[in-house]
């Protein structure tokens, strides 16, 4: 079959921004599950809303900062009419945050600080039984970078959870909510400690101990971790053929 002929790939939009945080490890699974990548940088572009998969990465930010940022609120309107047209979403972090809220949640800064660290999380018997946790260990650790949090998603299923937060991970439709930060690999790590010192002091943590434990413990799981991308990637790929 000639080229012309052949089925296009499925179009991934990935929303950033903060320079420093990018897809990461997200971007070569999704390539492996099929999907071309589009980059946006705090801009919504005429065609974006019908893409088929739509990524919304973490900020600084946050989703009740919408008037100060205002393409959040582009963004917003975006998931919010994807989430009505049964179009799939992947929120992270910031992005989680913005599924929650399209959907009705509050959200707002965690009365128990800023997260910060490499921090386990629990695989809820639904996620276990979805395919984007399917296979995957009872607990593991991923990276935690947040100061905020929302009320409970109604209508969504908690597929992994938290000390502080039980739809740590969670499916809404067919879009997925990820509060942490799979995409993170150590490197990443490594530039965004010494990138946002600020949230180091909001946290608690001295640099050293970041660097000391818990970049050895994200490379020690990244096996996991790669599998939970693949795994979503894969889930999504599905959601949109």
């Amino acid at each position: 079959m000639s080229d012309s002929l052949s089925t296009p790939r499925p179009r991934a939009i990935l929303f950033q921004h903060d320079l420093p945080v990018s897809a990461g490890a997200l971007e070569g699974a999704l390539v492996r599950a099929g999907f071309t990548l589009e980059t946006r940088f705090r801009e919504v572009r005429p065609g974006d809303a019908d893409a088929d998969l739509v990524v919304v990465l973490g900020g600084y930010m946050g989703v009740y900062e919408a008037d100060q940022h205002p393409y959040l609120h582009e963004e917003l309107a975006l998931m919010e009419g994807r989430l009505a047209r049964r179009r799939p979403c992947l929120g992270i972090c910031l992005g989680a945050q913005m599924l929650a809220a399209v959907s009705g949640a509050r959200v707002f800064r965690d009365p128990k600080g800023m997260v910060l660290g490499v921090q386990p999380i629990h695989v809820t018997p639904a996620g276990h039984a979805h395919p984007v946790f399917s296979g995957a260990p009872a607990s593991f650790p991923v990276v935690q970078w947040h100061g905020d949090t929302f009320d409970t998603v109604r209508g969504a299923e908690s597929l992994a959870a938290s000390e502080r937060q039980p739809q740590e991970a969670f499916l809404l439709s067919n879009s997925v909510g990820f509060l942490f930060h799979p995409e993170v690999v150590p490197p990443m790590l490594e530039s965004w400690v010494h990138a946002f010192p600020q949230s180091l002091t909001r946290a608690g943590r001295r640099l050293e101990d970041v660097l000391t434990e818990d970049l050895p413990r994200l490379e020690a799981a990244r096996t996991e971790i790669d599998g939970l991308l693949d795994r979503t990637a894969r889930y999504l790929a599905h959601e949109v053929s």
